[in-house]
């Protein structure tokens, strides 16, 4: 195992324990309601992609490395909108966040690809899920 292979290992270790320990403060009901303050700082760490006032990003199922400009991970968001509502939101608030559309597919899972700087960020909406990753382009040649 390469040193950076341990490494990603590792924080992803690390990572997932915090984000198991933060997530248990939510409750385990899927009707209980989202901690406000926990909300408040997901959306902090998640800075510079738009999540809709009227959604919630699930932080137990989410993964995070770095936070707010230069994050990287999934971001795994509850959404009460439409998936149509959804891809009209993300191909109009993306940009203002300074993501650049390279592609997108509208259908019953959309896809929406950008690309910010060094970085990657596919959003996919399925229905009330949205889910975003990003990670370095070209991760693979480093």
């Amino acid at each position: 195992m390469s040193l950076n292979s341990l490494l990603i290992f590792s924080l992803a270790v690390f990572i997932s324990g915090c984000v198991s320990q933060i997530g248990g403060n939510l409750g385990s009901s899927a009707s209980s309601p989202v901690n406000k303050e926990i909300d408040a700082d997901a959306r902090k760490s998640f800075a510079d992609i738009p999540v809709s006032r009227s959604d919630a990003i699930d932080i137990s199922r989410s993964l995070l490395f770095n936070s707010g400009e230069t994050w990287l991970g999934q971001a795994v968001i509850k959404s009460s909108q439409s998936a149509e509502a959804a891809f009209d939101y993300y191909i109009n608030e993306m940009p203002t966040y300074g993501w650049t559309l390279v592609t997108s597919v509208q259908s019953k899972v959309s896809v929406l690809n950008y690309e910010k700087g060094t970085r990657f960020a596919s959003v996919q909406i399925d229905e009330a899920e949205i889910t975003v990753t990003v990670s370095y382009r070209d991760m693979a040649e480093n």
